[in-house]
């Protein structure tokens, strides 16, 4: 499927002000990241790989990006136009179904934070996030973004829920069904507590793998999945991925002090960032369930996590 995937991504660096003189994979999951060196510098060049979001949701990432450039100095990933001014291009490819949609981002330096978990760096995300709930409060999308008013919120055409159809029934035997049904039950009440007049745009995906510490920077990337929601939820996102780390505990108060010296901290009540981890969990048992021919290990590692949940704020 990669190798299928390089001519027509050179296909699509045609449309951009570049020379490449050499693109290597660097990653991808949901999209297919190349490093497009070039005599000027490298470049990462983005395919979408699974078609989850609609030109509206690209328009509305290149959007925040943009406003961000411009109005702050906050250290955001930069996207490259086409030469006909473009913010992406569809490019087609032998033995691939369908055009994808490219974008072209300059590269940006230094490793995941997740590569080395620090206080100071969690510190730093802190204020980052602050400075993005800050902004994003006053940001008007283009087009209507997803909302996370509840816990199955992506679009059914992307991500149908399917855990409750019977073909599914064999993976929540013995008490996972009990468990399922308590933890949506008890989540719930954390999005009935919200108040609508307080969301506004998120990240919603600002975790240690979409950030990068170079020397004294930390830029943040991957904006695709930006949502009308609370700064609560996103906060529970950018946790939600440590939760087990050993350090946590000390990882999430340098957090909190770091976006405290930027704004005041937003979460209402004790365990409202654990209901929506546990609302990001949730999501996820629907969203393996699409992705994977068989959930079983993700089921094994997720449920007692549920468990644990329920019996710490199942009151």
């Amino acid at each position: 499927q990669i190798r299928r995937l390089r001519p027509l991504a050179m296909t699509a660096l045609r449309s951009y002000p570049i020379e490449p003189v050499r693109m290597r994979l660097v990653g991808g999951f949901t999209n297919v990241i190349f490093r497009v060196d070039t005599p000027d510098g490298p470049y990462a060049l983005r395919i979408d790989l699974h078609g989850d979001h609609s030109d509206g949701d690209v328009d509305n990432e290149l959007s925040w990006l943009e406003a961000l450039a411009a109005e702050t100095t906050l250290d955001v990933c930069r996207f490259v136009s086409s030469t006909d001014g473009r913010g992406y291009v569809y490019s087609e490819g032998t033995g691939v179904p369908d055009a994808r949609r490219c974008l072209l981002f300059e590269w940006i330096p230094g490793k995941p934070l997740d590569d080395n978990l620090t206080e100071a760096g969690y510190h730093q995300l802190g204020q980052l996030s602050a400075g993005l709930h800050l902004h994003g409060a006053g940001f008007d999308p283009p087009h209507p973004p997803l909302t996370w008013d509840r816990i199955f919120y992506w679009p059914e055409d992307v991500d149908p829920v399917v855990i409750f159809n019977p073909e599914m029934a064999h993976h929540f035997t013995g008490s996972r069904r009990q468990t399922l049904d308590r933890a949506i039950s008890v989540v719930e009440t954390a999005f009935a507590r919200l108040d609508p007049a307080e969301r506004q745009i998120i990240h919603g995906d600002l975790h240690p793998w979409n950030v990068h510490r170079y020397r004294s920077r930390m830029i943040a990337f991957d904006f695709e999945d930006i949502t009308w929601g609370h700064r609560a939820q996103d906060i529970a996102t950018t946790l939600f991925y440590e939760r087990n780390h050993p350090g946590y505990a000390d990882l999430r108060v340098a957090f909190e002090e770091g976006y405290q010296t930027v704004t005041s901290w937003p979460v209402a009540y004790e365990g409202e960032l654990e209901h929506f981890m546990a609302a990001r969990s949730l999501m996820f048992v629907n969203y393996v369930a699409n992705l994977r021919d068989d959930p079983t290990e993700y089921y094994e590692a997720v449920f007692p996590r549920l468990e644990a949940f329920l019996a710490r704020w199942d009151a």
